[in-house]
């Protein structure tokens, strides 16, 4: 039967795996062919800006007509798809030249596109986040930016370059991915650049605080990988394969539901699981007489098992028992700083009683004394056991002084109201001397030293005139 088990669990488990690395690898092609695409489009588009600095700081440029000028700066971008407007801005951010005509010549020198390349000269091409742009309509861009110097180096300006999002929508809507499946493009820093399905609210989002980003925020600084996650907005969980767009810092995120990536692998699964409660259904009728009879014995074992645990003439744990049973309690509560209480109890003057009334006498006493003290114990956490001859222990759990001092006289007034004759006592009757002492972990390095304290005790109750109850001295804590 394990080898059945085991080549079942062996062929699902090889055959989920194949349909992960199957989804992995189709995730990165996906991945990787959006990024050429991206990265070719971006050197497009930077050259453009490249050609549109050189014409401008051109001499060309200045022996031009107005309409001329504009014709030679911006005569491809009406051709250019999703570039909304080019613009050259002067060293404080004024619009000098735009490929809108009549755009009024604002200020943007407040602008990050601006200011990264006023004061970090060595930055490049720098894409923005995404901005929403009033131009006729509202729309959704980034804004591509490139450096302008003057002939000593310095400072000169910039020229920039304004894409519609649509590019990526467009880039990414013609991908299929399955249900519940997504593609998206964050920047590494967490800004949500296009996701698809689309959702213009997402757009521009900083997700950087986001538990989901900050959990693989360190992963996505690699070139690519992949991993599984569940999204918070919509609580799907999917693999996910991720690729860095060299020069940039975007990152392309395909995105496929766990549910779309093993659905064959399910129906398998449950197929097999079909046959394997069939099989279970009939090793269970094979193996159901050898249950009942391994039943029947495991019944006896812990029945003689119950046996050796009981004293026979009390009914209470033995001594060989109690002693597993205070290792056990000694373990937990060092472990769980737990506290707990100890009675000794000494039958007062029994071998006078057993010289007086006889052995058998004796026994029927004990065996008297031990039920009084069980019933005094309502909590199954309570212990009680012959520690030998006429002496017994009380283990009371999670039990303080007062407690235990309570619990104790309890039993001393149980075993007395049974008024067994006893001539020979002071008080005449059967009565017992309670010890109690509480476990305290400054003072108690081991089980036998709260035993010895109880053991004090009960000599201190024994001196006072037996039939009481004393307790050694009370923990720091309760003191």
């Amino acid at each position: 039967m394990a080898m059945v088990f085991g080549l079942f669990g062996w062929m699902l488990y090889t055959s989920h795996e194949e349909a992960s690395q199957y989804a992995i690898d189709t995730s990165q092609n996906i991945t990787l062919m959006a990024q050429r695409d991206i990265v070719r489009n971006i050197e497009i588009l930077s050259l453009s800006l490249d050609a549109l600095a050189n014409r401008y700081q051109s001499p060309t440029y200045r022996q031009l007509t107005h309409n001329q000028q504009h014709s030679y700066l911006f005569g491809g971008v009406a051709a250019a798809k999703h570039v909304v407007v080019m613009a050259v801005l002067d060293d404080v951010g004024k619009v000098v030249v735009s490929s809108l005509p009549g755009a009024p010549a604002n200020t943007y020198g407040d602008r990050l596109y601006f200011t990264v390349h006023r004061d970090q000269p060595e930055t490049g091409l720098y894409i923005s986040p995404p901005i929403t742009a009033k131009f006729d309509r509202d729309l959704q861009v980034v804004v591509l930016s490139k450096r302008l110097a003057n002939q000593d180096g310095s400072f000169a300006g910039i020229v920039v370059m304004a894409l519609d999002l649509t590019y990526f929508r467009e880039l990414f809507s013609g991908v299929v991915l399955g249900e519940d499946g997504v593609m998206s493009l964050y920047s590494r820093s967490g800004v949500v650049y296009m996701r698809l399905p689309y959702s213009a609210s997402i757009i521009g989002r900083d997700i950087s605080t986001n538990p989901n980003f900050l959990t693989i925020k360190s992963l996505i600084q690699q070139n690519s990988g992949s991993f599984f996650a569940r999204a918070m907005n919509d609580g799907v969980k999917r693999l996910y394969a991720f690729r860095n767009v060299p020069g940039t810092q975007l990152v392309v995120f395909v995105g496929r539901s766990e549910k779309h990536i093993f659905r064959h692998w399910t129906e398998s699964l449950y197929t097999v699981g079909s046959l394997m409660l069939l099989f279970i259904a009939v090793c269970v009728a094979l193996f159901h007489v050898l249950r009942n009879e391994l039943k029947k014995r495991r019944h006896a074992e812990e029945k003689l098992q119950e046996l050796v645990r009981i004293d026979d003439l009390t009914k209470l744990l033995n001594r060989r028992a109690l002693d597993h049973a205070l290792d056990d309690l000694w373990s937990r509560s060092r472990r769980s700083k737990g506290t707990f209480s100890i009675l000794f109890i000494d039958v007062d003057y029994f071998k006078f009683y057993n010289d007086t009334y006889g052995h058998q006498k004796g026994d029927e006493v004990l065996a008297a004394v031990s039920r009084a003290i069980s019933l005094q114990l309502p909590r199954s956490s309570d212990i009680a056991a012959r520690y030998g001859g006429e002496e017994f222990i009380v283990v009371l759990a999670e039990t303080n002084a007062d407690g235990a001092i309570f619990v104790g006289e309890k039993i001393r007034s149980a075993i007395e109201a049974l008024h067994i004759l006893h001539s020979k006592s002071q008080i005449g009757h059967i009565s017992v001397s309670v010890g109690a002492a509480v476990y305290d972990g400054k003072i108690h390095d081991s089980i036998n030293a709260v035993l010895n304290a109880a053991d004090s005790a009960l000599y201190k109750a024994k001196g006072n005139g037996r039939n009481n109850v004393q307790i050694s001295a009370r923990p720091v804590d309760e003191a």
